[in-house]
């Protein structure tokens, strides 16, 4: 069995949105999963985890696997049900430009947490509002393909703080 993994082409730009759990997490080995996430056309992986919590699920190589694979590997740790915190957002600002452009040059970012639904909806909600689109349909974007994402309190008045309805 291949990892899981919901795509999604992004409505105002060319690129698109993976959703997928952790890789290495679900039936298939880190290496298998990283396999599938650039057969399903990632070039870039999103890690919103922790070096403890990769560790604590047996992928403490994750970033080194990544690159393996060709992938570029990004990590922004939020805390699981938390909003990110002010280390999160220096870092986000570093890379964002990265981000943006591989976004709107046709190509797709792969984004996870231990799940693939809390925290990788509120990065992919942020990424959504950010690049224009109202908060209302970014949530409702999101929640397309992950409806339990963007549930938690913390998450919501995080969101609540981005762009307008």
């Amino acid at each position: 069995m291949s990892h899981p993994y919901s795509m999604k082409s992004l409505p105002h730009a060319p690129g698109a949105l993976i959703f997928t759990p952790c890789p290495g997490t679900q039936a298939s080995d880190l290496a298998e999963s990283l396999k599938t996430l650039k057969q399903a056309g990632a070039v870039a992986l999103v890690t919103l985890m922790s070096d403890t919590e990769l560790q604590e699920n047996g992928v403490g190589e994750l970033g080194v696997a990544a690159r393996q694979y060709g992938l570029e590997w990004y990590q922004l740790p939020i805390e699981d049900d938390q909003a990110p915190d002010q280390t999160f957002e220096a870092r986000l600002g570093e890379i964002r430009h990265q981000l943006d452009d591989l976004l709107a040059s046709n190509k797709a970012l792969a984004i996870h947490c231990k799940g693939g639904s809390g925290r990788t909806g509120l990065f992919a909600a942020r990424l959504l509002i950010e690049s224009g689109m109202p908060r209302r349909e970014a949530i409702a974007w999101v929640q397309e393909l992950r409806p339990r994402a963007i549930q938690k309190p913390a998450h919501i008045n995080y969101i609540n703080q981005f762009g307008e309805d």
